[in-house]
């Protein structure tokens, strides 16, 4: 169990001779104690990049961001939203290498006011070469909400967490107000028929949510859920989720899964890709559910007002306008 903290702002800890406030208390996700700036104008993201990228652009301070891709993301060539929402990351510099490990040169080079990162190992190293960071812990829904508003406090906008926390849960209230009669809920699986699992744990509660039925919601705790084609054979779903577009053409081209009813009849849907593949943990968790929603109760939620709701997302949250191509193209997992 992760330990989960409200984000926490103490006193005044250096003083200049203006009297100006130089620095500050603040109390990250992992109970940590972390003197940072009074004023951040950059920001390293550390780690599992895309994903913290998502909770600064959620509090509207993607342009603080110093720092590229790392490597894996930016040759996948999945994560180019990013670019939309941050202009400037194509050329920042890179602080990981290709194997994933952090180039501490470089990032002390960058020298940002502060980093970001889910690793408290990674956290302990900085601190000891003086680059303050705070660390996030991301497993609820309920710890979104906690992110956002820590990272909003930790960049000068502190609205931004009870502002989220309010679109977070009217969206939530609002789907579970419509499915809530509803009796018919079709069997769902997210799959990743590349290495055969169920790869994320927030997928049962967001599928539960949406009014459908995860065939893998069985009290597991781990994070990812490993799967045999016979399990998934026996599970049959009425409805398969994939987290890539290449994901669909895997399903039916493999002699055993392609005789699942969902392959065979064309109910295979790829996950939205924004920030992040909404399928997985980012702030555009939300809006995952109003789309599960919209397909597994399509009479229920037009499609109208799900893209209108995802076009003021953006635009309130991340202060990026996007026309309706754009918004088709996020809502089909496409770049």
């Amino acid at each position: 169990m992760f330990l989960k903290a409200v984000p926490i702002l103490s006193g005044m800890l250096v003083l200049g001779l203006s009297g100006a406030v130089l620095a500050r208390d603040i109390t990250d996700m992992a109970g940590r104690i972390v003197a940072v700036p009074d004023r951040i104008d950059s920001v390293a993201t550390l780690g599992s990049v895309p994903v913290i990228n998502s909770f600064v652009f959620a509090a509207g301070q993607g342009a603080l961001i110093a720092n590229d891709l790392p490597p894996w993301a930016r040759q996948s060539g999945r994560w180019a939203w990013q670019d939309v929402f941050a202009p400037q990351l194509a050329q920042s510099p890179r602080v990981e290498d290709a194997e994933r490990n952090l180039a501490l040169e470089e990032l002390l080079t960058l020298d940002p006011d502060v980093a970001l990162t889910f690793a408290q190992d990674t956290a302990d190293l900085l601190d000891q070469h003086g680059i303050a960071t705070v660390v996030l812990r991301i497993q609820t829904p309920d710890d979104v909400k906690d992110g956002v508003a820590l990272v909003g406090d930790l960049l000068g906008n502190a609205r931004i967490g009870p502002d989220y926390a309010a679109w977070f849960d009217g969206t939530l209230a609002d789907v579970a107000a419509r499915v809530e009669g509803v009796a018919d809920r079709p069997s769902v699986l997210y799959l990743n028929p590349v290495n055969m699992t169920q790869p994320h744990l927030v997928a049962e509660w967001w599928i539960t949510a949406a009014g459908g039925v995860s065939v893998t919601d069985d009290g597991r705790s781990e994070e990812t859920l490993a799967l045999t084609t016979e399990v998934v054979l026996a599970a049959d779903p009425d409805i398969v989720i994939v987290g890539d577009p290449t994901h669909v053409a895997r399903l039916d081209e493999d002699a055993n899964l392609s005789q699942l009813r969902a392959v065979q009849e064309g109910r295979i849907l790829v996950a939205p890709m924004g920030a992040h593949i909404w399928a997985n943990r980012t702030v555009e968790q939300p809006l995952t559910v109003l789309w599960a929603a919209s397909h597994f109760h399509p009479e229920l939620f037009p499609e109208a007002a799900l893209i209108a709701t995802v076009r003021d997302f953006y635009k309130s949250f991340f202060g990026t306008e996007l026309d309706d191509g754009q918004l088709r193209a996020i809502l089909g997992g496409r770049v």
